[in-house]
């Protein structure tokens, strides 16, 4: 029978091609027949350690039979993640213990809508699993451990080497995106026997069939009690193989007494009768997603595994071992405190909620939030997770005391959250990273890695200095640079204006990095997208390279974005420029203005469809034009204004006949800087920046 195990593997791979596309509730078998193809010398290895596992088994059952006896197993969740949804919190790894527990102990409420007298062979399996409290070198640990990576869409044993604890001290459990087109997958503990394939041995599981909140639900919560039981050497109740539902399964056994033959069900058909006999649609190890129980004879097989030198099991229900990953008694150990905000720049009158992340057993919180607050208690839904309103400007620091009623032990981040008032800086607002930076106007954030906005004097479209992003450097996929102003009080605006000129190459390999412009009129609760400049289209300034990107003088561009939208323009307006590389060359940001025009100073509608306006060329450093379309007869006033309002020079004041037409003026004797030139077309008002170098 266990020969025929192995040799099953490819005949039921087969049948799991033909719905390669839809997610599989298990893919322990076709995980196996990987393995046996990467290792081919391993089959017979891992023949002849079922044979063992079975006779221990069978040894098992007739000596020690009740063996009441607690197993406990300690385990450690890597949640390998690319800042996407799969990277789950601690609380989806939490409910998952829970959840893994209570079914392993016959402690879930729904065991009593077992169907028929398969109630009787419901059994408490008697083993427990632990969150590891210490790592492999005595380190005090969560037993999460958090890896960015883009092998989470992989699912492989190349992912598992990112972070892989040693296999007869911990059962490893992988957190990613996708588990190889399976919700999760598992191996036999003989499939894994030898050294040479143990950095595969533990259980890969999708973020949302992990737990039953957060990504999950309680539909697949029991998705990990299913692979722990393939970890502990159960298989599919109708055998070897993927294919429920194949009239053939009737020939096929999971060497278990007590479970009866079955061709295997993917619904709950709970009178179901598929070899002659009743079948236990409720056992965890079918797939018809109504799981409720495991049987005493799938108990003695799971004990004896768990007990056996097959896959090095016996080694982690040691003394020695339990005290080495810190799970021997029910004891927490008190090590860390932690904690993090959803923001940490707000403005007066904002909420910001607090996340208590320390470990292990808190029982206690007190939380000192900077301003004259304490907030102290032990009820975890209140304590743990506090919201505060933060009332006055300024910089504050925030502490947390955290304790399990016997010790406690606390951390403090200075400076930690900053308070804005409305309109902390005014417009017009001119940004060329000439003087010190980064200062009170702007603001940056760059979570993955050490490359961040920099200042550099190499190059720039105007003045000194520019601000440069070395995305050369850059290897993580898909990471977030963000640059974001203070407050702007825009609330009597009109209408604001924001300009911005960039430079930036693709290397040789066209990439599709991009650059995102947003606006927020909530200090930052909420942001809006204005413009989104990709690198396969208008993103680049200058010819691919696979060297270090530095731009010549003509290798700028520039853009500008309006906001006319009243409910945007606030006294809490912000604006975040967010670059997301994509493996592209450098980047560069320069010559950043932000200018409104007043209600009570200018009327400005929409312009009228009429006419068209571009300033040619922009920047400019001598004569320009308007370029100007007229479809009628039209009254024209042009004037050039200072980011002041101060009126520089009038352009034109006259008659135009339908038609094109360009408007040379002379700004040679003009300093250096940003300006307005405002059109009054038939008595609608428009307005158009121009920089002069």
């Amino acid at each position: 029978m266990i020969l025929r195990f192995f040799l099953a593997l490819s005949f039921f791979f087969t049948f799991t091609q033909i719905s390669a596309q839809e997610i599989r509730y298990c893919g322990q078998t076709e995980q196996t027949q990987k393995l046996f193809e990467r290792f081919p010398h391993s089959v017979r290895d891992a023949q002849e350690a079922a044979n063992q596992l079975l006779q221990e088994q069978q040894t098992y059952e007739t000596i020690r039979g009740g063996d009441e006896e607690i197993i406990y197993i300690p385990v450690v969740f890597h949640v390998i993640h690319n800042n996407g949804p799969e990277n789950i919190s601690n609380d989806q790894v939490y409910d998952a213990m829970s959840i893994l527990n209570r079914d392993f102990k016959l402690e879930n409420e729904d065991i009593d809508q077992v169907w028929g007298d398969f109630d009787l062979l419901a059994e408490d399996v008697r083993i427990e699993f632990r969150l590891a409290q210490l790592d492999p070198n005595g380190n005090c640990t969560s037993g999460i451990n958090r890896v960015q990576s883009e092998l989470t869409y992989e699912g492989d044993s190349d992912m598992k080497d990112l972070s892989n604890w040693p296999r007869n001290k911990y059962l490893n459990v992988w957190v990613c995106n996708d588990a190889g087109g399976a919700a999760g997958y598992s191996f036999l503990p003989a499939s894994v026997n030898g050294n040479f394939n143990s950095s595969n041995d533990g259980i890969v599981i999708r973020y949302d069939y992990t737990g039953s909140i957060g990504a999950s639900s309680v539909f697949r919560s029991r998705t990990l009690t299913h692979e722990v039981g393939h970890w502990l050497n159960l298989m599919h109740t109708w055998g070897p193989g993927n294919s429920p539902g194949g009239s053939d399964n009737c020939e096929n056994d999971d060497n278990v007494n007590d479970t009866p033959e079955t061709i295997g069900w993917t619904s709950c058909t709970l009178d179901g009768e598929t070899c002659g006999t009743a079948d236990n649609v409720q056992n965890y190890m079918e797939y018809s997603y109504c799981s409720r129980m495991f049987t005493a004879g799938q108990k003695a097989r799971m004990r004896s595994a768990a007990l056996s030198s097959v896959a090095q099991r016996n080694q982690l229900s040691t003394q020695s071992n339990l005290t080495a990953t810190g799970v021997y008694t029910d004891e927490s150990i008190l090590c860390s405190a932690e904690f993090q905000s959803n923001r940490k720049v707000i403005c007066v009158g904002d909420q910001i909620e607090f996340t208590d992340m320390s470990y292990n057993g808190i029982t206690e919180w007190t939380w000192n939030f900077g301003d004259g607050t304490e907030f102290s208690g032990n009820d975890p839904e209140e304590y743990s997770n506090p919201v505060h309103t933060y009332s006055e400007p300024g910089n504050y620091t925030v502490s947390l005391e955290a304790g399990n009623g016997i010790e406690s032990i606390s951390e403090t981040k200075e400076n930690y959250i900053l308070v804005l008032s409305d309109g902390e800086q005014g417009a017009p607002f001119s940004e060329g990273f000439d003087g010190a930076f980064p200062d009170e106007k702007w603001f940056i954030y760059n979570e993955l890695s050490d490359i961040e906005f920099a200042v550099t004097t190499t190059a720039s479209s105007n003045g000194t200095s520019s601000l440069k992003l070395a995305n050369n450097a850059n290897d993580i996929p898909y990471n977030t640079d963000e640059l974001i102003s203070t407050t702007f009080d825009m609330s009597s605006m009109a209408e604001v204006t924001i300009s911005y000129r960039w430079a930036f190459a693709n290397r040789i390999d066209e990439t599709d990095d991009r650059l995102f412009v947003r606006i927020s009129p909530d200090c930052g609760d909420n942001w809006f997208l204005k413009k989104m400049h990709r690198g396969l289209n208008d993103l680049p300034s200058a010819p691919s390279t696979n060297f270090n990107f530095t731009p010549d003088a003509d290798e700028w561009k520039y853009f500008q974005v309006t906001v006319t939208d009243s409910a945007r323009l606030t006294e809490n307006f912000r604006v975040k420029f967010e670059f997301e590389g994509r493996g592209g060359n450098n980047f560069y940001l320069d010559d950043i203005n932000i200018f409104g025009i007043d209600t009570t100073d200018l009327s400005v509608v929409e312009f009228s469809s009429a006419a068209q306006i571009m300033l040619v060329p922009n920047p400019t450093s001598g004569i320009t034009s308007i370029h100007l379309d007229v479809f009628q007869t039209s009254s024209l006033q042009a004037d050039l204004f200072d980011l002041t309002g101060r009126m520089v020079q009038t352009i034109y004041n006259g008659q135009l006949m339908a038609g094109s037409h360009q408007l040379g003026f002379d700004v040679n004797d003009v300093a250096k800087g940003v300006y307005m030139v405002r059109l009054n077309v038939n008595g609608t008002w428009q307005t158009k920046q121009l920089i002069v170098k």
